[in-house]
């Protein structure tokens, strides 16, 4: 090497050298990073996969100076830009933009500095073949579905999840139906840069086809001498002879634990005792105690409404064999809490709540089939602030369906459910009631009440009471095709509810020869929440609902169906604007003319007419959007509208309630825990101008939940 190029390049260390010095002295704030060109990718997810980070708020840094919350500052550093600069190119590559071009420049002054990103995307590269090799050696009914399965993403953008989703499905479809050693070499992706198209070929490595030589099994833990061999095998329910399955080793660990007999349950395939294409599976189940008693604090949102209180159950598991669980629980909830605490019964005025009592007996079999049964019954009183207070007691016999792997809906439910339920109206509200239909009829106000306290008390005695028998049927099932179950961004969910009352007794009726009052009815319910991709962050959702139902009478007076099968609008996962169960249609009492006269009859026939609250017929909807903001914590902004009608004819736009507001969330890890902030947008029983009604009195509705509201 020359004297002059080893001066050039001591010249050029020193430069570096002090250059790397000045910078160190000279510290600027990265205040913005802008993106230009990004047509195809937002600006949040470029940011979120380049390495340079934008410096935090002012408010941000302060509190981390004082504290462990917030974020320090953030420098300038020329070092990391190509890495960048791969990062985005890496990021376009994978999503088929092969041709794109980036390039950069940054300004540096006041101490503060901005990085550009000029972006030339190009056009996206099209899949023309996505080849799978190597499958000559399976079924050819299992090549012709496979080769079906992927042909269908031929002509789309390319992508690497897709390559990806593909392989793992082929994977998963062949472990699931014997070859349990299923491999696969890297995808091979071919680019052709003149047509713009990708040839993408995907080599897979079968392996033998297998099946199961035998179900061992493996005891532990201190109620052992209580769970038998045959117990554990006939819970997973696979059988020797059978396919090796990927998937029905999973379904039967979740049969397992579904269970509650054991801490831990582990099945395994002892791949070193293979013999001729067979493989042993052992079952390894750690058993835990049989008998608990369970002390709990309550926090749910039960009546679409906040409820917090205590509960106490007993379980006695693998009663009476067969994995049967036995289980008698208690529990008391009150929306007011600290009332509650202070005085602990409902016999105090100022509590509003339930009460709860069940036994419960569950199986995971019935006629040797896996499907989970629940038996029950129950007694439940509910004591609300203004309308009346219930008593209910029944029985329920329901059953969960297993469905098999590849089905659209992947939940299915029937029960049998048998209840008597009484209503006890309180007088102020009977009175209230009585009082809007004398107003009806042009009564003075000041008149109305005191007719309608005068018959309340002196003619019906203060109280009316209403009670009756239902016997109903019902079948609930769905799907759910998100991608994630508890905070979900992209994909839907639907749920249909469909329910008939009282035909069972009604027949026997019929058959008997008795007398029947009860009125019979049938119940559709759907259900639907779409998740929209808007945001390219998985931390962030924007969700959308749709809720509607009708209850179709088909024989008898509609007013006899009970209050616990109407519909209701209002409450922290229903029209957040509005308290639980406040959106019901105007109740209509019988037209009589002469109301200065009433009997007893009159009055009863009245009051139990227009008395139970609740609709026929219920619309709802909501859009929401949830962002995280730092951490755990999260934040979201509404729109909620819906109402309850007396039936589908009443359905007018102008009757439908809405409702906008803004939240807050801590997402734990059990659950998202929140607080909503509702505004009645619009509200179709007093249509005065928004800023003429008061903000705390009559605008501002707020709720704590458990869950997001939908």
């Amino acid at each position: 090497m020359t004297e002059k190029v080893k001066r050039f390049y001591i010249i050029l260390n020193l430069i570096l050298i002090v250059s790397f010095a000045f910078a160190q002295q000279e510290k600027y704030e990265l205040t913005k990073i802008n993106f230009e060109g990004n047509n195809s990718v937002s600006d949040g997810e470029l940011r979120r996969i380049i390495v340079s980070r934008e410096t935090p708020g002012w408010f941000s840094q302060f509190l981390n100076s004082i504290s462990n919350f917030g974020k320090s500052p953030v420098y300038f550093d020329s070092l990391l830009i190509s890495a960048d600069l791969q990062s985005i190119k890496d990021y376009y590559h994978s999503n088929g933009f092969f041709k794109v071009r980036v390039s950069y420049d940054y300004t540096l002054s006041d101490g503060e500095a901005t990085l550009n990103y000029y972006i030339n995307e190009s056009d996206p590269a099209i899949i023309k073949e996505l080849n799978l090799k190597g499958l000559e050696s399976i079924p050819e009914s299992f090549r012709e579905l496979l080769y079906n399965r992927v042909s269908k993403d031929t002509g789309r953008i390319y992508r690497d999840d897709i390559i990806e989703n593909n392989k793992n499905y082929v994977i998963g479809f062949l472990r699931d139906n014997g070859y349990m050693l299923a491999s696969n070499e890297p995808p091979e992706i071919l680019v052709d840069t003149v047509k713009n198209t990708v040839v993408a070929n995907i080599t897979f490595s079968p392996g033998d086809r297998y099946r199961i030589s035998e179900v061992r099994t493996s005891i532990t833990g201190v109620g052992k001498e209580n769970i038998t061999d045959e117990l554990l095998k006939q819970i997973v329910g696979i059988k020797p002879g059978d396919y090796y399955s990927n998937y029905q080793i999973q379904r039967g660990q979740v049969r397992l634990y579904r269970t509650e007999l054991f801490t831990s349950a582990i099945i395994n395939s002892v791949i070193s005792d293979t013999a001729n294409n067979y493989v042993p599976l052992v079952i390894s189940a750690d058993v835990g105690k049989l008998n608990e008693l369970s002390p709990e604090l309550i926090m749910n949102n039960e009546d679409n409404t906040f409820n917090m209180g205590l509960g106490l159950s007993f379980t006695k598991k693998n009663f009476l064999g067969d994995a049967r669980k036995f289980t008698v629980s208690s529990s008391a909830a009150a929306q007011n809490f600290t009332e509650f605490i202070k005085h602990p019964s409902f016999a105090d005025s100022s509590i509003f709540g339930y009460f709860d009592t069940r036994i419960v007996i569950e199986q995971p079999f019935l006629f040797g089939k896996p499907i989970n049964t629940k038996y029950e019954t129950y007694f439940t009183t509910q004591k609300r602030k203004e309308e009346y207070n219930s008593f209910i007691y029944g029985a329920k016999l329901s059953f969960d369906f297993e469905l098999p792997q590849y089905t659209y809906f992947n939940s299915l439910s029937a029960y049998l459910n048998i209840e008597r339920a009484e209503y006890k109206y309180k007088d102020l509200y009977l009175i209230n009631l009585l009082s809007l239909d004398y107003q009806r009829l042009n009564y003075p106000k000041q008149e109305a009440d005191s007719l309608s306290r005068y018959y309340i008390y002196n003619v019906l005695g203060g109280e009316l009471v209403r009670s009756g028998i239902n016997a109903l049927i019902g079948v609930s099932f769905g799907t759910n095709q998100t991608n994630d179950i508890f905070f979900p961004t992209r994909g839907y969910a639907l749920n249909f509810l469909l329910e008939e009352g009282n035909s069972i007794p009604y027949l026997l009726s019929r058959a008997f020869g008795n007398g029947f009052d009860r009125p019979l009815f049938f119940k559709a319910s759907f259900t639907s929440s779409f998740f929209i991709p808007v945001y390219n962050s998985p931390e962030n959702s924007l969700g959308l609902k749709l809720k509607a139902g009708n209850i179709f009478n088909y024989y008898g007076d509609k007013a006899g169906i009970s209050i616990n099968q109407r519909f209701y609008s209002g409450g922290s996962n229903s029209v957040r604007g509005w308290s639980t169960r406040q959106l019901v249609p105007p109740q209509i009492l019988l037209p009589f003319e002469k109301l200065s006269q009433l009997t007893l009859e009159d009055l009863e026939a009245i009051l139990a007419k227009g008395a139970p609250t609740g609709g026929f017929f219920l619309l709802e909807g909501s859009l929401e959007t949830r962002n995280r903001i730092v951490g755990n914590f999260g934040g979201v902004a509404f729109i909620d509208f819906g109402n309850t009608l007396n039936g589908a004819a009443d359905f007018r736009f102008d009757r439908i309630a809405v409702a906008a507001g803004f939240g807050f969330r801590y997402y734990s890890e059990f659950a998202p825990l929140r607080i909503d902030f509702g505004f009645k947008i619009y509200d179709p029983n007093d249509r005065r101008n928004f800023f003429r009604k008061q903000l705390w009195n009559e605008l501002l509705q707020f709720h704590v939940g458990i869950g997001e509201a939908f």
